[in-house]
């Protein structure tokens, strides 16, 4: 009889991908601790690819074992190395890791042909208030209002905005890459789409309208 107890699937997982600049613990927890406290939600129990392409020379294992024990205490899941320098390689396999070949950006995506077409809409028409987290399930989002500084706007698809976005706006939160991130002003705090975020002091210059998209692993924002 044949058995059916173990069948391969070959779809990839959103994962992010977080850069060690420093195998000293105290400083890369103090480096990853500001960055979570700026969205808690999209680090929490989130896979993580861990780049160490910029530890040179090479660390030792136990170095970057005491790095992930920092990843799990802050609720990461660190599970794969990579780097520019494949000397880095045997790191990983001394700690049980896997090792993905170096790719700028900051996730690695689910094809676009096993990506869900979401069709339904969550249609809020109040403010989104400090403090406030709206999560639209397996559908887009849909704010007639504004979103202010310290609220939280999530959606499996895309989130459109028909007033300010001061808060946080992530869209494609289970790895839509086509989801896309729209205001009519744009002030927000991150942009987040597909795992792939970008901080307010990263933001090119400009106001008014925008969208804001994914375009090679990178964030892109147009002012419209």
């Amino acid at each position: 009889m044949e058995s059916n107890a173990l069948k391969l699937r070959s779809r990839l997982s959103p994962s992010h991908q977080i850069p060690v600049s420093s195998a000293n613990p105290e400083e890369f927890e103090q480096q990853l601790i500001s960055t979570i406290q700026k969205a808690p939600s999209l680090f929490q129990f989130a896979p993580t690819i861990l780049d160490v392409s910029s530890l040179a020379p090479i660390p030792e294992a136990s170095d970057i074992q005491a790095i992930l024990q920092i990843c799990r205490k802050n609720r990461l899941v660190p599970y794969a190395l990579t780097s520019t320098d494949t000397g880095h390689r045997n790191i990983a396999h001394i700690l049980g890791l896997a090792w993905v070949e170096f790719k700028a950006g900051n996730a690695q995506k689910a094809p676009a042909a096993q990506q869900p077409l979401i069709t339904e809409t969550k249609v809020v028409t109040t403010p989104v208030r400090s403090g406030q987290q709206i999560y639209a399930k397996d559908a887009n989002l849909l704010i007639t209002s504004q979103v202010s500084a310290g609220a939280e706007v999530i959606a499996d698809g895309s989130i459109h905005i028909l007033g300010a976005l001061r808060g946080k706006a992530i869209a494609g939160a289970q790895g839509a890459t086509h989801s896309e991130v729209i205001c009519q002003q744009m002030s927000a705090e991150l942009i987040a789409i597909s795992g792939t975020y970008l901080l307010q002091e990263d933001f090119p210059e400009g106001s008014g309208c925008a969208r804001c998209r994914l375009d090679a692993d990178h964030i892109v924002i147009d002012y419209l």
